[in-house]
């Protein structure tokens, strides 16, 4: 220690008040972008790893998709939702087109313009559960949109519903199917 500092003096530390004031070392600067430099070089390498790490997961995913099967529970139907009812009639008889009803509207709380809620909506069964009786895959259904769960599988758009939430279905010859005649 030298004999004409005190400790506080020696270390490059000075109080003044109730602030603590250290010296600047001469390089610092120099110390500091070197130690930014380092973390950067580290977070780069972290990101190219994860990226890495991600794609390899990825393409197991892909390749395991191709034996992977998808079966709901119980009652539940698979449904892929059409982008609009293709059901819908767009020609009148006289042969004049009738444009589709998007539900849009003003609405008077907010003031902002506003969508009206589809409470039937048409999709296409991609899987039925066991205990399923009348629906099958690749049937079109209407059903019920406020009892419908999104799966989040592979971002395809599937949802899910049981099969008492769906009102009604179409195909050829289903009353031969479900022995009606």
């Amino acid at each position: 220690m030298i004999m004409d500092k005190t400790l506080n003096e020696a270390n490059g530390s000075y109080f003044m008040g109730k602030n603590l004031i250290q010296m600047a070392e001469p390089f610092a600067k120099e110390k500091l972008e070197l130690e930014l430099e380092k973390d950067n070089k580290v977070k780069e390498e972290a990101r190219k790893l994860k990226y890495e790490l991600e794609l390899e997961k990825q393409k197991e995913l892909e390749a395991r998709i191709q034996t992977l099967e998808m079966l709901p529970m119980g009652n539940k139907v698979i449904l892929l939702p059409y982008p609009s009812n293709p059901y819908k009639k767009t020609l009148s008889q006289g042969g004049l087109f009738i444009g589709e009803y998007k539900g849009q509207f003003l609405n008077p709380d907010s003031g902002e313009n506003d969508n009206l809620k589809e409470l039937v909506a048409c999709a296409k069964v991609i899987e039925v559960g066991p205990d399923c009786k009348f629906v099958k895959p690749n049937d079109d259904v209407f059903y019920d949109t406020r009892t419908v769960y999104p799966i989040p599988f592979m971002s395809l758009g599937y949802i899910l519903t049981s099969e008492p939430q769906i009102l009604c279905f179409l195909n050829d010859k289903l009353k031969e199917r479900l022995n009606m005649e």
